[in-house]
């Protein structure tokens, strides 16, 4: 094994355990008055779709149920999600509960509050919703449409030959400035964590919904940053996922 590959592997091991003592000892953006960066993300001027946030149709199960049933699935029925089961998968998973001026209560655990991510979908064949590329505004529970129209190709390079015939893809990007405000150095793992928290209540709902869905670390980076039109330097593709029905 090159001896470039062990270096790596040993730096990105130190992301996993940063020192908190040294935290204490160290300045950071917040402790420095420079102003948190911005809550959420929104685009204004795009058309939304409003969510819903009661779920009539929708059986609960126990959550030793979801938990027992709960399987990566790769393979999907060529079955329509209804606009209630997406709002159900966005509003268990990646929903704002309740914020003030500096901290974000969501669905999820995040880190000291700070909201690092944020959640795009590819509606593929859901009943009621364009075909195409959105961004779920998550303290409106509300889609803005990104980018009209079929991008089976487009999303299935993305997702590295993934996509199959999932009717919804998701994908999380952090913005990890959010993180590194309060936290600097000793974000990156929380940001991993709540990464990995969303994904598990994105697993737990859509067994919910007699689905199943797959979560994706092996996806394009530079495809998926490239189809959601993000700056890099600011926001990136940290984790992905396709469900649909079993």
């Amino acid at each position: 094994m090159k001896i470039e590959i062990l270096k790596e592997m040993k730096r990105n091991r130190e992301t996993l355990k940063p020192s908190w003592k040294r935290l204490r000892e160290e300045k950071t953006p917040r402790s420095l008055g420079i102003p948190r960066p911005q809550l959420f993300k929104k685009y204004e001027g795009a058309d939304t779709i409003k969510l819903l946030e009661v779920f009539p149709n929708i059986k609960q199960k126990t959550l030793h149920e979801v938990i027992s049933s709960r399987r990566s699935l790769r393979a999907y029925k060529n079955i329509a999600l209804t606009l209630e089961e997406l709002s159900y998968l966005l509003y268990e998973t990646s929903r704002v509960q309740r914020y003030q001026d500096n901290a974000v209560f969501r669905t999820i655990p995040t880190g000291g509050a700070t909201n690092s991510l944020e959640t795009y979908i590819y509606a593929n064949n859901i009943d009621g919703v364009k075909q195409g590329l959105y961004h779920y505004t998550q303290h409106e529970h509300t889609l803005s449409l990104l980018v009209d129209g079929n991008l089976k190709d487009e999303v299935n390079q993305a997702l590295s030959g993934q996509l199959r015939k999932a009717p919804v893809a998701f994908f999380f990007t952090c913005v990890p400035e959010r993180g590194e405000h309060k936290y600097t150095f000793t974000a990156h793992k929380m940001i991993a964590m709540e990464a990995g928290h969303a994904g598990q209540n994105l697993h737990l709902a859509s067994e919910v919904i007699d689905c199943g869905a797959v979560m994706l670390a092996a996806y394009n980076q530079d495809d998926s940053d490239q189809l959601l039109k993000l700056d890099t330097n600011h926001e990136f593709t940290i984790y992905a996922a396709t469900l649909g029905k079993k």
